[in-house]
């Protein structure tokens, strides 16, 4: 048992019989990204995926229901399911083959340092970043068809992750009583407080000041795209931690936070051209004061803002962490190269971007597979506009892990719990249009509705029009 404990098996026991659905479980378990529920000698369980072994056990049970349902068809499949199951399948694959077919094959393993893939032998990394992809899987394909799923789900991971670090800085600055070392307490994580020249750096209850960059990032996005959809206290809610999360980000003096938004910035801007110019949106007029507000103070501000963002990356591409991390991800493009496109196995190999991670331990096949299901589920979801924070946040999420964050195993949940929330905005729409009964003689069941297209097509008409 660990300090996290009590209140991992507490956000169970309140998903399961909490009236709001056991996806607020998740989110909570997502929260602490660097504390650790169970820990058994070398065996750690992140919070999360602690509470993600009820969302197995949940969705073992809804398959055996529906395997009992006369009419198993009554409910559209989950919308990426297919590809995620698939990547699932081929990862677990290639992890087991890659030993036979590449004995020798120089890779890095968890801890940084130089290794070889060996016939026959697999480490506690492989096991366990395979049980975690499918755990992972598990969470989106349960979100992905529970009707209490919302994108209050990623509020509640993203934002207690960045109060609970505001109430770290407070302690640090002023003395508030914080249990240190309560929320980020897992032992299978190197907590890094100083830079390389010995200056202190702020972490929050991450593991690093990196880490809660990304998640203050991922918090800004979404809290922002969240202010502008909501009214009254939500909205000024939102927009407290979303400034909250700026000053964390800022004080963590990470340059991936620097890169990071300054791409979504240019994609928050492309965004607002293509929705509101293009579609011939009309835009209010306080809108367009703001915009031009915007302007005139660019003609100040954005000579320093350039100026800071150069320096900062010119620091971090003459720092020793550049170097090795670029080093990490050229060897592990070679790696890809070697295997001809196979990979290397989950677990066996570990970069310092999750483009390089991919590539090289699930291949070409599983990265196509990854993106196809991202990819989608985004375009699809893009048009309802309550998920729209979702997408925004699984979008910085996605930019920051390309940058300088590896795996498939989040420990944050945001990337499963925010592709099983746009795979559920999918399935909800889809599921409008379904059709109900697989055969004729549940035509007639009091729903007034009439199949007329062939069942397989799953598409359904109101009323009794013959046609």
């Amino acid at each position: 048992m660990t300090s996290l404990t009590i209140l991992t098996l507490a956000a169970i026991l309140y998903g399961i019989f909490g009236s709001r659905g056991y996806g607020v479980a998740l989110a909570l378990g997502g929260a602490t990204a660097a504390g650790a529920a169970f820990v058994a000698g070398s065996v750690v369980v992140p919070t999360f995926y602690a509470t993600a072994v009820g969302a197995v056990v949940a969705l073992v049970v809804r398959l055996v229901k529906r395997t009992r349902d006369p009419h198993p068809l009554a409910e559209p499949p989950a919308p990426g399911a297919l590809a995620l199951i698939l990547l699932l399948v081929w990862a677990t694959l290639v992890t087991l083959a890659a030993p036979e077919l590449f004995n020798g094959l120089t890779v890095l393993n968890p801890a940084g340092s130089i290794a070889q893939l060996q016939a026959g032998v697999f480490s506690a990394s492989n096991i366990a970043q395979i049980v975690y992809l499918a755990l992972g899987v598990a969470v989106a394909l349960f979100l992905a068809r529970s009707r209490g799923a919302g994108p209050e789900l990623i509020g509640v991971a993203t934002g207690l992750t960045v109060l609970l670090s505001f109430w770290s800085y407070l302690h640090q600055i002023a003395g508030l009583p914080f249990p240190t070392g309560f929320f980020d307490n897992s032992p299978s994580f190197t907590f890094i407080d100083t830079e390389a020249g010995g200056g202190e750096r702020f972490r929050g209850i991450l593991s690093e000041p990196s880490g809660l960059a990304a998640a203050a990032l991922v918090a800004i996005c979404f809290m922002a795209s969240t202010a502008v959809r909501t009214r009254g206290w939500r909205r000024w809610g939102a927009i407290v931690i979303a400034l909250i999360a700026t000053y964390l980000a800022s004080i963590s003096t990470s340059g991936t936070f620097v890169v990071a938004g300054v791409i979504i910035a240019g994609l928050a801007i492309l965004a607002f051209l293509v929705r509101f110019v293009l579609g011939g949106k009309k835009v209010h007029p306080a809108v367009v004061a703001a915009i031009c507000a915007a302007g005139i103070a660019a003609v100040w501000v954005l000579p320093t803002i350039i100026a800071f963002v150069s320096t900062t990356v010119s620091q971090k591409a003459g720092s020793s962490s550049y170097t090795d991390r670029s080093g990490a991800d050229a060897l592990s493009y070679k790696i890809f190269q070697q295997t001809f496109g196979f990979g290397a196995g989950l677990g066996a190999n570990r970069p310092s971007s999750f483009a390089a991670d991919l590539v090289s331990t699930v291949g070409f096949v599983g990265t196509l597979l990854f993106g196809v299901a991202v990819i989608y589920l985004i375009w699809r979801a893009l048009p309802i506009d309550r998920y729209r924070p979702v997408v925004w946040a699984l979008v910085a999420l996605l930019i920051v892990k390309l940058i300088a964050s590896p795996d498939l195993s989040d420990s944050s949940g945001v990337l499963w719990i925010s592709i099983g929330l746009l795979s559920h905005a999918v399935w909800e729409r889809t599921r409008a249009t379904w059709d109900t009964s697989t055969s004729t003689s549940a035509l007639d069941d009091g729903r007034g509705f009439r199949v007329t297209t062939p069942p397989r097509y799953g598409l359904v008409r109101a009323g009794n029009d013959p046609r």
